[in-house]
């Protein structure tokens, strides 16, 4: 069963991360990678012994299992699929992921929105791409139906998976699914953002004390139909490739509000976005915006002291 991701799911972190201090010498740390919801899942937990390490690292990847089994849409079989079908309602865990990625909609005026799926079908995201006609984006945007779990369900795996970290004997772990960072226990953790035209290429960096970090951006993403290129996150309001900037990070505390304002703030656009975390404590965003007279990066307020340049003559703009 393979997840759909409909934002950039690369990663674009240089995972400094990995470096986190080991436990005591009685104490163990295990690292390891594995294929998870259609991506590549990296994870590294620290505990007590090697056999408790081990033991919490399992826990987090049948919660990311389990998550998977429950929001892929690549099968019929999944609850989301099901309720997409109308053959079944929401369980009480699904029910309260989508009432949360419902709110993250309402709290953006829209630039987020979980029910894409006629959209994504009208470009054909997860094909080669297709440029529609325009009746047929405004029969998408009027169905407005259908859930599409990709602006969504890393967030949610991930959540899911903290919380069983939570219940284990981890120390410190964190989890990279796709690009998208969670950290559980102690930090501070380091984070080095990639350029947006080049994820080998780390920029800027910054440290945090948890929660997780999301980024979307088109770079490595792009769809091509008919030999001209479009990005492939969609902006709920008009049915059409949102603008194409650079990239949107954005930390948060909960994964599944990162996933979907990583998606959502990218759509909302640069100047609106820094104005709308500065009204939103307890989420920070950096902006990389390509110009033509270099890359801007630019961060909201709880964010900008903690940023390091990573490239000479490199500066925080406005």
């Amino acid at each position: 069963m393979r997840l759909c991701l409909n934002k950039n799911v690369k990663p674009v972190f240089v995972l400094l991360a990995l470096t986190i201090s080991c436990a005591a010498q009685s104490g163990g740390r295990i690292e390891r990678q594995l294929g998870m919801m259609g991506t590549g899942l990296k994870i590294v937990v620290e505990a007590p012994s090697r056999a408790a390490a081990l033991e919490a690292s399992e826990s987090a990847v049948r919660a990311l299992e389990n998550a998977e089994a429950r929001l892929s849409t690549w099968s019929d079989q999944s609850e989301l699929a099901q309720l997409n079908l109308g053959l079944a309602p929401a369980g009480p865990l699904l029910h309260q992921e989508l009432a949360d990625a419902h709110d993250w909609e309402r709290r953006t005026a829209g630039c987020f929105n979980p029910r894409l799926a006629a959209l994504v079908r009208c470009w054909d995201l997860r094909g080669g791409g297709r440029w529609p006609a325009p009746a047929e984006i405004e029969a998408a945007l009027a169905s407005n139906s259908g859930y599409e779990e990709g602006g969504f369900g890393k967030g949610a795996g991930l959540r899911a998976a903290l919380r069983a970290l939570a219940d284990s004997a981890a120390q410190r772990a964190l989890l990279d699914l796709g690009g998208q960072l969670a950290f559980h226990g102690r930090g501070p953790f380091r984070v080095e953002v990639a350029h947006p035209g080049d994820r080998t290429l780390p920029v800027v960096a910054f440290e945090v004390s948890g929660g997780s970090v999301a980024t979307s951006g088109n770079s490595e993403h792009r769809l091509m139909p008919d030999g001209i290129p479009f990005g492939h996150i969609l902006d709920p309001r008009s049915g059409r490739p949102a603008d194409d900037f650079g990239s949107m990070t954005v930390w948060a505390d909960d994964p599944l509000a990162a996933d979907c304002l990583a998606t959502g703030l990218y759509v909302m656009g640069p100047d609106a976005a820094l104005a709308w975390a500065e009204s939103n404590p307890g989420i920070e965003i950096l902006v990389l915006q390509d110009h033509p007279d270099g890359l801007r990066v630019r961060a909201s307020s709880g964010l900008r002291a903690a940023l390091e340049s990573l490239l000479e003559g490199l500066e925080l703009t406005p």
